[in-house]
């Protein structure tokens, strides 16, 4: 019997086989289309919708093949992401590999440029993601970085992303000018979103003790890994059995429609939800576990539990 995991990463494949050969037709040379959220991290069942964005050359106001783009990404995947968030739109090369921590850097450019590291998959054009993607390693990982020293410049970024989306998430649920779903965000916040934060941390650990190229080249191979066999490189998949377990779950409820749809309409004073403190509890379960991983995988030496904390 195949576990809710191995669908996932099915469904997953064969939806981005489809919209790769898809945009071949479509996008002009140049140009960047990638994916993030359920379908990159190999976790979409028919249920999920689909985030994507275009990295375009120079500085394009419009694309006249965008809404083509779009067309083409919904016959294939037919739930979008929504209306006025940080997908399915256009994002200027100069604008995500410059202004790093700076004035300009929204919550919008961080969460597409920590989503096109630790969570893309092309759609279109997977080498000059790649080479993309280096320069922006490059950015962080600078020519005096030591040896002995982590990729702290990410690192920061990482645990500024993660801090970000926890905050963002209380503003849009509370606060936005359309409140968002609440119980569904807040249950993916537990699990896949802890899970992506935790495969930065534990990427940039592996990063101690080698030469800039190498920190670069380690960070490259495990980018290129969905999320759950990124984990698996760094930790031993022995070793992820009870982080995975829990995850199995999350992603089992997920998997139906009608899990999905009481989860989006359940509101703050619903905490008492049968279904939500299920999924609740196995999410402290899943926090636990993730927690007893990173201490067995990283020593009370190691140089990550002190970058973490102070």
């Amino acid at each position: 019997m195949t576990t809710a995991i191995e669908r996932a990463k099915e469904h997953s494949e064969s939806k981005l086989n489809e919209l790769r050969t898809k945009l071949t037709k479509i996008v002009p040379p140049g140009n960047i289309v990638v994916t993030c959220g359920s379908y990159a991290r190999r976790e979409a069942s028919a249920e999920s919708d689909i985030d994507f964005f275009i990295i375009a050359n120079g500085h394009p106001a419009v694309a006249p093949w965008l809404e083509e783009v779009r067309a083409a990404i919904s016959e294939i995947v037919p739930v979008e992401p929504a209306e006025g968030g940080a997908f399915s739109s256009l994002e200027a090369r100069d604008d995500m590999l410059h202004n790093i921590g700076g004035d300009n850097d929204s919550n919008h450019k961080i969460t597409r440029r920590m989503l096109f590291l630790l969570e893309e998959e092309w759609l279109f054009d997977a080498a000059e993601m790649k080479s993309f993607r280096r320069q922006i390693l490059e950015r962080y990982i600078g020519e005096g970085m030591t040896d002995h020293q982590l990729a702290l410049f990410l690192l920061n970024d990482v645990i500024r992303y993660y801090r970000t989306m926890a905050v963002d998430y209380e503003f849009k649920t509370a606060e936005g000018e359309t409140p968002k779903p609440w119980g569904i965000r807040n249950i993916k916040l537990v699990f896949s979103r802890k899970l992506l934060y935790a495969s930065g941390l534990f990427s940039v650990a592996m990063t101690v003790d080698r030469t800039r190229e190498a920190k670069i080249a380690t960070l490259e191979q495990l980018f290129d890994l969905p999320v759950i066999e990124r984990m698996n490189q760094v930790c031993g998949k022995g070793a992820m059995e009870g982080v995975l377990g829990s995850y199995n779950h999350f992603l089992e409820r997920l998997e139906d429609a009608d899990v999905r749809n009481r989860l989006k309409v359940l509101q703050k004073d619903k905490r008492s939800d049968p279904l939500f403190r299920e999924l609740k509890n196995e999410g402290h379960h899943f926090t636990r576990e993730l927690l007893k991983l990173f201490e067995r995988t990283f020593d009370s030496t190691h140089p990550i539990r002190r970058a973490v904390i102070f």
